[in-house]
């Protein structure tokens, strides 16, 4: 574990706690949130700026139509709440997987077989955290899971659970991109 796991574990529970706060609005969010990730992860690898613009839509939208869809008491529900916590809490661990399936795919200099993920190359604050994180080991499987799971370096009981991670956070097969 490292600091940089304990900023997703912030990210986490502020977007749980948002959730919360926004009751079934927070539910209606989280959910639509994670289910529009696919598409604009696919917008943003064609085009960054797309896929910001798709997000920001994507996100004001859902707002606005669970603002309408669920006009709440100021104090809603204990259940309401709930439910607003597990929608924000799953959109968090979307986004923080995300992040952690993000950072580009180094090769080795002497075997352009050997790839390196997270990166070897990055600023020294950032390398020792990132190599210690926990959540960072997590975003490698998901990552390479066509990869591991080829060389049966995946257990099974994990295998479900990553392969769909992948499908939902991973556009295309990066290992494959020169440079990269």
């Amino acid at each position: 574990m490292s600091w940089i796991d304990g900023v997703f574990a912030l990210l986490l529970a502020g977007m749980t706690a948002f959730g919360a706060h926004r009751r079934l609005t927070g539910l209606w969010v989280g959910v639509g949130g994670v289910l529009l990730l696919r598409p604009v992860l696919g917008l943003a690898a064609a085009s960054p700026w797309v896929g910001l613009a798709a997000a920001l839509g994507g996100g004001v939208l859902l707002g606005l139509v669970g603002r309408h869809l669920f006009v709440e008491a100021r104090t809603g529900r204990v259940w309401q709440r709930v439910l607003g916590g597990l929608g924000g809490a799953s959109l968090g661990a979307a986004l923080v997987l995300a992040i952690a399936v993000s950072l580009p795919i180094q090769r080795s200099p002497f075997d352009p077989n050997q790839l390196y993920y997270p990166p070897r190359d990055l600023p020294p604050l950032v390398q020792g955290a990132v190599l210690r994180s926990w959540t960072m080991d997590v975003g490698r499987d998901v990552l390479l899971f066509p990869l591991l799971d080829a060389q049966n370096a995946v257990p099974e009981e994990r295998r479900a659970l990553l392969r769909g991670l992948h499908r939902l956070l991973v556009v295309g097969r990066p290992w494959r991109q020169e440079g990269g």
